[in-house]
């Protein structure tokens, strides 16, 4: 049995992003709980945030077709004292190059359109002797179910 629609978006842009050939390379993790160790960056760390749901049309046989909206923010991690910013920078280029690519991706099929960037925020953190500075970026990634049937795409 297929995944909720959400956990499909998030593993594809999981797999989008360590195929991508970033600076990350395959360090791409979800929800993170635990501290990253500095050792592992650079990271990208993919935060799965609110989700709105609208639906569009009555649909077939009265079961309406939602418009979903997840954001997930993804954090372009580095780690050291020098050249931190550049580094975070070029790290938020190639996601959005990724993301923005007309190239095929395994997102293709779950979304309505391109992921959509919705905004940028620096952060710094500090995590004991060395610095963890952070770009979080917040995305928006449109999808489409019939009522009841979160585990696979309608055509609206």
């Amino acid at each position: 049995m297929a995944e909720h629609m959400q956990q499909q978006i998030v593993q594809a842009l999981q797999t989008t992003l360590k195929l991508a050939g970033t600076a990350a390379q395959d360090r791409v993790r979800v929800d993170g709980l635990d501290l990253l160790p500095v050792d592992n960056c650079p990271a990208l760390e993919l935060t799965v945030g609110d989700e709105s749901v609208a639906p569009i049309t009555n649909g077939k046989a009265g079961v309406a077709t939602q418009q979903r909206e997840l954001q997930i923010e993804v954090a372009c991690l580095v780690a050291g004292s020098r050249d931190y910013r550049p580094r975070a920078a070029e790290l938020l280029a190639q996601v959005e190059e990724a993301l923005g690519s007309r190239r095929p991706t395994v997102l293709d099929g779950l979304l309505a359109r391109r992921p959509r960037l919705l905004g940028t925020r620096p952060q710094l953190d500090g995590q004991g002797a060395q610095a963890v500075y952070a770009i979080r970026s917040m995305w928006m990634f449109r999808y489409f179910t019939a009522e009841g049937a979160p585990r696979g795409p309608a055509n609206p």
